[in-house]
């Protein structure tokens, strides 16, 4: 079980790596989020289907990419023409450029779209792996996960997923994601045998975080950055955050 990694209450995930500091989802954005006790990231597929982590269905976004096309309409060798670093560089979403050590902006700007399985040879940590593409292949997905189960942690907005993950492994760990309230919550998480559930911070009241953890559910609010609310989440009794500091 997915939990059963750590021994503290309370956990800090690192959302598409430590991406206050570098570029979402990268392999640097993975290796710099030491400080975090595991690892957010989203998966879809190419058009060759390769399973890349990314989370915009476009990589616009993210890369020097300037074509309007889809990943899934995109091979793995033509993602991997693009570059995935500089454009964090350029635009500086958080404004930390200048807390980069030279050796650090040279890294990032050679980033290029990860694959699944490049991620998982230098991931150490535990991993959440959100499954962001209505469509994947769910048995090679299981076949480059292969004997790393015990520490990853399957999510997606897209349930049906979780539900076939299920039957093709009972013994995996799942999370259903949600961004709006559902009153049957307890009831529909039996579904799919899991006692885990995301939620946005928008969902996270008093009131229904009581009633989950009433039963027992292992929350996760994403994304949260501010260490009071935090510290308020922790307090309330939800299990883990996902944070874009580490």
């Amino acid at each position: 079980m997915f939990w059963n990694n750590f021994k503290k209450l309370h956990l800090i995930a690192a959302h598409r790596g430590n991406r206050y500091f570098y570029p979402e989802n990268t392999l640097i954005a993975f290796e710099k989020a030491t400080n975090c006790d595991f690892i957010e990231f989203d998966i879809q597929l190419t058009k060759n289907e390769e399973i890349v982590i990314i989370h915009d269905d476009n990589p616009k976004r993210t890369s020097n990419f300037n074509i309007n096309k889809l990943i899934n309409e995109l091979t793995l060798e033509e993602l991997k023409e693009y570059n995935f670093g500089e454009w964090f560089l350029k635009k500086d979403p958080f404004q930390t450029k200048k807390f980069l050590t030279q050796k650090n902006i040279e890294k990032i700007k050679k980033q290029k779209i990860p694959t699944l399985n490049e991620a998982l040879k230098i991931i150490k940590k535990p991993i959440n792996i959100e499954i962001k593409s209505p469509k994947m292949d769910l048995e090679k997905l299981l076949f480059e996960i292969k004997g790393k189960e015990n520490r990853i942690l399957f999510s997606s907005f897209h349930h049906y997923h979780l539900k076939n993950l299920k039957k093709l492994n009972r013994n995996l760990s799942v999370a259903l994601l949600d961004k709006k309230k559902r009153n049957n919550i307890i009831e529909y998480l039996k579904e799919f045998e899991t006692s885990n559930y995301n939620i946005s911070i928008k969902m996270a009241n008093n009131i229904y975080l009581k009633d989950l953890i009433k039963n027992k559910i292992n929350i996760s609010v994403y994304t949260v950055n501010e260490k009071k609310e935090i510290k308020n989440l922790f307090k309330s009794g939800v299990k883990s955050v996902f944070s874009d500091i580490c």
